[in-house]
């Protein structure tokens, strides 16, 4: 086989190779949807709870309730843009699993009243 026949073969077969990678990144991740799932999941898993704020914790957490348990939830100042609850109103919050050395707390990234 000649080195010209040779190497064309092999150009070939390195200009191929990415026809044959796959995918390695970010899938379709789960959304959590209790709190019992919400503080055993891993971090930076989505979540969307649906219960009530029952108590603060100062520096913007809160104890967050739904008929599964409880998690603590972070919520920025800037989020409740004027909205008032109490531990009998019923919100959503979406946000993501932040785990850190204090244990797993949920970061809120939006806050609704769900209408009752």
């Amino acid at each position: 086989m000649s080195k010209a026949l040779a190497g064309s073969i092999i150009l070939s077969c390195v200009l191929t190779l990415p026809a044959f990678a796959a995918y390695n990144g970010p899938g379709v991740e789960t959304l959590v949807k209790s709190a019992k799932d919400a503080s055993h999941a891993t971090d930076d898993t989505p979540v969307e709870l649906t219960g009530y704020l029952v108590k603060s914790l100062g520096d913007e957490k809160y104890l967050f309730r739904d008929q599964s348990g409880d998690v603590e939830v972070e919520i920025d100042n800037a989020l409740w843009r004027n909205i008032e609850v109490n531990s009998d109103t019923k919100v959503t919050l979406k946000g993501e699993v932040d785990d850190e050395w204090q244990g797993i707390e949920i970061e809120i990234d939006s806050l609704k009243l769900v209408a009752q």
